[in-house]
């Protein structure tokens, strides 16, 4: 004769739903924590002209996007001089863009130094800065250039 025991059956079910609750919840938590970063830069891949502060510099950066989710929302330049003074500058473009993909991707631009700091900046060193702001699905998002050597480029009179 074949009998139920409903207690069994009840824990059997139990079991199988926290096993299911616990996966579910585990894949939940490595989407949250997991990496979500937009791009990784390829610095070596850097490149920044010489040039007089009131000329053009031509810049080539270099990175391996990883999201398409994110839309580029402001692009801030300014120049680090060698009295480590911060001064603003103009990109020759004001969006760019390209798909994710596992490749590097280098692409460039050009920047002028704003004419109120040009008489400000001395003869010498000096270090591109950056920062690209991202409206993303999590909310906005910062990316700033890395701190690298081939960021340095010299001004001239």
């Amino acid at each position: 004769m074949f009998s139920f025991d409903v207690e069994n059956i009840t824990k059997g079910i139990g079991v199988v739903t926290t096993t299911f609750a616990m996966i579910g919840g585990g894949y939940t938590l490595w989407d949250k924590v997991g990496s979500k970063d937009i791009l990784t830069w390829a610095p070596e891949h850097f490149s920044i002209s010489d040039g007089p502060r009131d000329g053009t510099f031509d810049v080539i950066v270099a990175r391996e996007k990883h999201r398409d989710d994110c839309s580029v929302e402001g692009f801030t330049l300014e120049v680090k001089d060698s009295m480590y003074m911060v001064h603003t500058a103009s990109p020759g473009l004001s969006k760019f863009s390209g798909p994710a993909s596992d490749k590097i991707d280098k692409f460039g631009f050009t920047f002028t130094i704003d004419d109120e700091h040009q008489h400000m900046i001395p003869v010498g060193p000096a270090t591109l800065l950056a920062r690209i702001d991202y409206a993303c699905p999590e909310g906005p998002v910062v990316v700033s250039y890395p701190d690298h050597a081939n960021l340095t480029f010299e001004v001239t009179e």
